[in-house]
């Protein structure tokens, strides 16, 4: 029997619905009975991670109503909770505390899991101020035994216009700031990169960008969502 999902949505929207629409892509159903059962809370009010993690000024703790979110996730018999923001995984271990038996997904060591199985060695890490500053994922690939690569500081800076500038805001992200981006991971001999931020998700990057394969951290908790539900899986292309 299928395991109901929870997801604690709004960290952005955007990043929600991609991550909702690879779960049904990701089960292999052969009627709308075979899908998972899955209740999304999306919740932009939700605080600014990054802000609340680097200590800005007026930064309020984004934990609060996401433990919120949380509890009425598993008081709806939800057993399986995913986040789709990569930055509140810094505190991840906190807001398990508000659930009493669910299992909240790591997105994170998903990500890693995945970069595990194609071989990588040397891995690029493209993600929010808050998570490069904690090493989430350099934690999570180094368990893998992976080396781990950041963007130079003004490579970093892209990738953060990238975040707030362009997706959040609802603008194209120009070609040359991707191009940008990648070439500084090249020059790091990075063999594989991590979309370390639910953001960068959804705006199409390819698989293989200037020979570097990507791995995607929302795809990876997608087929997360489904191996944890029991759901049959097809592979996510």
């Amino acid at each position: 029997m299928q395991k109901d999902l929870g997801i604690i949505g709004g960290m952005g929207p955007e990043a929600t619905c991609v991550l909702f629409e690879r779960i049904i892509k990701g089960t292999d159903a052969k009627r709308d009975q075979d899908h998972i059962n899955i209740t999304i809370l999306n919740d932009p009010s939700i605080p600014d991670r990054t802000a609340f993690l680097l200590k800005k000024e007026g930064a309020q703790d984004f934990t609060i109503p996401i433990k919120e979110k949380a509890r009425q996730l598993e008081a709806l018999g939800c057993e399986v909770i995913a986040i789709p923001c990569s930055t509140s995984h810094v505190l991840l271990d906190d807001i398990r505390t508000a659930l009493d038996h669910a299992q909240l997904l790591d997105m994170p060591k998903l990500a890693a899991a995945s970069a595990k199985r194609t071989d990588a060695s040397r891995t690029g890490i493209l993600a929010t101020d808050g998570t490069v500053r904690f090493g989430l994922y350099e934690q999570a690939l180094r368990a893998e035994g992976i080396t781990t690569v950041l963007p130079s500081p003004p490579i970093q800076q892209k990738v953060m216009a990238i975040i707030y500038d362009h997706v959040k805001a609802g603008r194209a992200v120009p070609d040359g700031l991707l191009d940008d981006i990648f070439a500084d991971l090249e020059a790091q001999g990075c063999d594989t990169a991590i979309l370390g931020c639910t953001e960068l998700s959804v705006i199409g990057i390819p698989p293989i960008v200037r020979g570097i394969h990507v791995i995607d951290a929302l795809s990876s908790l997608a087929e997360g969502c489904v191996a944890a539900c029991g759901a049959p899986s097809r592979p996510l292309l």
